[in-house]
């Protein structure tokens, strides 16, 4: 299995706060990777950093070998699909008109093969019917889904989910998870930072355990999860197990 991403020494730094401090990560392509952490631990940074929205202090990352910082960030961004937190869609536009505009614009794809792609991603999401409704129409897990789906217009390599269910009522948590699984299952390349320990422990290879911005723990999910290593692991699960 070939290495799709390679993070080398990674620091970032805001200001004098250092957010990362010395990564070192390899994703093999179909790889699913899942961060754990508290809240300030340095996972959205360092998917942000992949993703380059926020510039490293130092060190490398590549993609398929090349050195990301030195890429054209859109070619990037093409290549590494992107789904936060906040949904991020254009109030303004349609379910449909979200999910194709990037092949239209960035890609060139036409009108017609855009609407017909972004339809059958739109039932990869299990949101068919939905095409002409506004984001503000919708639950914030339909939301979240046509996010999923806009991000896989570019068809990109690898997929980067910055704490997808953390806005989302409990109960319309699932349904996202739901994609996401069938997404994993399809080979997709993938990086979850995540709060859903379940989820981790069913679909990730390998669980990583981020604090104050270094790798304190990682391995398969029945290792981290199930019997860490580390005393802060284990303080970690039991606050989130319990909460």
């Amino acid at each position: 299995m070939s290495i799709l991403i390679q993070v080398e020494n990674l620091h970032k730094s805001f200001g004098r706060n250092e957010v990362l401090t010395g990564i070192n990560q390899e994703v093999s392509e179909g790889e699913v990777l899942a961060l754990i952490g508290a809240s300030g631990s340095g996972k959205s940074t360092f998917l942000r950093c992949i993703n380059r929205l926020d510039a490293p202090t130092s060190g490398t990352i590549k993609f398929q070998g090349e050195l990301v910082t030195a890429a054209n960030v859109n070619s990037v961004r093409r290549e590494i699909g992107m789904v936060f937190q906040r949904f991020n869609l254009f109030p303004h536009l349609s379910v449909i008109d979200n999910v194709t505009l990037a092949p239209r614009k960035v890609l060139g794809v036409s009108s017609d093969s855009a609407a017909r792609e972004g339809r059958a991603l739109l039932e990869q999401v299990k949101l068919t019917g939905k095409e002409n409704s506004f984001p503000g129409e919708l639950s914030g897990g339909q939301q979240q889904r046509v996010a999923i789906a806009r991000a896989l217009a570019l068809k990109p390599k690898a997929m980067l989910f910055d704490e997808p269910t953390s806005a989302l009522d409990p109960e319309l948590v699932g349904e996202v998870l739901e994609v996401m699984r069938d997404l994993a299952k399809s080979g997709m390349t993938m990086i979850v930072a995540t709060h859903e320990m379940a989820f981790a422990r069913e679909v990730a290879h390998r669980v990583i355990f981020l604090d104050a911005g270094q790798i304190l723990e990682e391995g398969p999910p029945e290792q981290v999860l199930g019997a860490p290593k580390e005393e802060r692991t284990r303080e970690f699960l039991a606050r989130v197990l319990n909460h």
